[in-house]
């Protein structure tokens, strides 16, 4: 019984832990807030959609990145006998991941960031610094 709640931790824990910002992302953010939201729209271009937060009075400038990355893997291995010796053989191939990344960019009523973030799959490629100097 003890087994398996500490199985169920762990996988909560570590489920958990896959939603949390990492250090770029934490730095970006901090240097992204209190700018102009223009430097935004220059920067990531016109968003993909815009939501808004009605209790925070805020709007949120969403943009899609796509991240598909290529990566060599093995597809596939066989073992047989050749000229009287058994011979192991193995094909390679390259293998497209298709993903995609969100820009999440908060402004506030005095047209200023307040949060970025990324959501998605793949969002390490990702650069979110912002080009200007605040």
């Amino acid at each position: 019984m003890n087994r398996i709640f500490a199985s169920a931790m762990v996988i909560a824990l570590l489920g958990g832990c896959s939603n949390m910002p990492n250090m770029p992302e934490m730095l970006a953010n901090k240097a992204w807030q209190g700018r102009p939201a223009l430097e935004a729209v220059e920067q990531f271009g016109w968003p993909n959609r815009v939501d808004t937060v009605v209790e925070k009075q805020s709007v949120v400038l969403v943009y899609y990145r796509s991240t598909s990355y290529v990566r060599r893997e093995a597809l596939g291995a066989s073992t047989g006998a050749q000229n009287g010796q058994l011979v192991h053989t193995e094909s390679w191939g390259d293998v497209k991941y298709n993903s995609g990344c969100e820009i999440h960019v908060s402004i506030n009523r005095a047209r200023q960031v307040t949060n970025v973030d990324t959501r998605g799959g793949y969002c390490g490629s990702v650069d979110i610094k912002p080009k200007k100097r605040a």
